[in-house]
């Protein structure tokens, strides 16, 4: 087996830069689908369907060429494995941050026809390497059948499934469980409780909440609630069948009453949530609850190791039945359509779908995984996240929304999210702008 050696020292597990708004809000769509949309027909390869139903074992001694997102620390010792099991097949591993340079890279390679026979396939790249035909149809393979229900749609598109998604992300609100016994509440489970409870908080001067980034967490999770409760899609609205003013109303009104009644400081909205402040306000007492996703949990843990937390779900509008989180699958695993070693990556997918694999992959990539196949331990403060995340029960804007226009429409929900909590827009005004913003981009 060869490697390239990483040149980031992350430890795999989600980055908060990037699963925060968004994992796809890095340009990378933009830049991988400009070195794509310049192949020519004759360039990019025929559609190709499988017509293999069971991975057969490679026919000689096989080299396959792995571009991985996940650096060689937290991939390695699933390779390692698999070559151990597998001693026809060696697996050369290279290694590029996601979403940037990985989705450009990867579209230069496949242009020039030298791309790896195994990469990945997520939101910043999944259009384009549909349109040019330059992924294998994985419809017909026995192991996709272990994925979660948010992870297979993920990967599937036009009728095909084209990726291995073996992990999600579930995102709600951190509590100081110390900071509760003080007010003598438990975790609010409806959103009047939830303002009445960071009422208590701000009289005893502590800062009652911050969702780091926006639109944060909390009112992705509360958009996703109301969605859930009233039988809503994203599809109505993208296909002009309704308005963001008509479908978002009821959840930012309810959000906005964090920030329009004084109860979130001005001050906070300008607190960066990579910095490293945040953590370090909650897990020392300063900050009651805050807005994150399962990235944070090393962090405050690192900075207070005992410290008593854990992480709840948004609470519902007006029943704690319709308590919801934000979250979306990872990224997943893809087969190169023109790969001369087809069977040795088939079962090099097959491999990273089984049991013994995704307990590897949990363990180094600190991944929550969701197949249906096997159980992860996750540490005891992300139990009801984990939960969430294998029952598929979370929302989130960046994988609901149409992938051809979630980047851009992503970037302009940032920038107004960022003026209502400021108090600079009302929700009506912000909901105005995501219609003339959707309008811009649908031309």
């Amino acid at each position: 087996m060869s490697e390239t050696q990483p040149k980031s020292a992350t430890t795999g597990a989600p980055d908060p830069a990037l699963t925060r708004r968004r994992f796809l809000a890095l340009g990378a769509a933009g830049a991988a689908g400009a070195a794509l949309v310049a192949a020519s027909p004759s360039v990019a390869s025929a559609a190709v369907r499988s017509g293999v139903r069971n991975v057969r074992e490679p026919e000689a001694k096989t080299t396959l060429s792995f571009l991985s997102w996940d650096t060689i620390p937290v991939i390695k010792p699933i390779v390692d494995l698999f070559e151990k099991q597998n001693p026809s097949i060696s697996i050369e591993i290279s290694h590029l941050q996601g979403p940037q340079p990985y989705v450009s890279v990867l579209a230069t390679r496949l242009l020039a026809g030298v791309g790896p026979d195994v990469f990945i396939y997520t939101v910043e790249n999944k259009t384009q390497l549909n349109k040019y035909n330059y992924v294998y149809d994985l419809s017909n393979q026995s192991f996709i059948s272990v994925m979660a229900a948010n992870n297979r749609s993920f990967m599937s598109y036009n009728g095909g499934v084209w990726g291995l998604s073996v992990a999600a992300w579930a995102g709600g609100i951190y509590y100081n469980k110390a900071l509760l016994a003080k007010v003598g509440s438990a975790p609010a489970s409806t959103w009047d409780e939830f303002l009445t409870l960071c009422g208590k908080f701000k009289a005893m001067g502590i800062t009652p909440y911050f969702g780091g980034g926006q639109p944060d967490v909390v009112v992705e999770a509360l958009i996703g609630s109301h969605f859930k409760t009233a039988g809503l899609s994203d599809a109505a609205i993208f296909d002009g069948k309704a308005t963001f003013a008509e479908y978002w109303g009821p959840p930012l009104a309810l959000y906005d009453k964090l920030y329009s009644t004084g109860l979130v400081p001005p001050s906070m909205v300008g607190v960066s949530e990579t910095s490293g402040e945040l953590q370090s306000e909650f897990a020392n007492g300063k900050l009651a609850t805050y807005g994150s996703g399962p990235w944070d949990e090393p962090a405050i843990l690192a900075d207070n190791p005992k410290l008593e937390f854990e992480m709840y779900p948004v609470p519902g509008a007006t029943a704690a039945s319709q308590s919801f989180w934000c979250g979306a699958p990872t990224e997943g695993w893809a087969i190169n359509a023109k790969s001369k070693n087809l069977p040795g990556a088939l079962k090099f997918l097959e491999f990273l779908a089984s049991p013994a694999a995704l307990k590897l992959y949990g363990s180094s990539s600190g991944q929550i995984i969701t197949t249906t196949n096997v159980s992860t331990p996750v540490v005891p403060e992300l139990n009801l996240c984990a939960k969430a995340a294998r029952a598929s029960n979370y929302y989130y804007t960046g994988i609901a929304w149409p992938a051809p226009i979630a980047d851009a429409l992503g970037n302009d929900a940032n920038a107004q999210f960022e003026l209502l909590v400021g108090g600079k827009i009302t929700p009506a005004k912000l909901q105005a702008n995501m219609q003339a913003a959707l309008k811009q981009l649908q031309g």
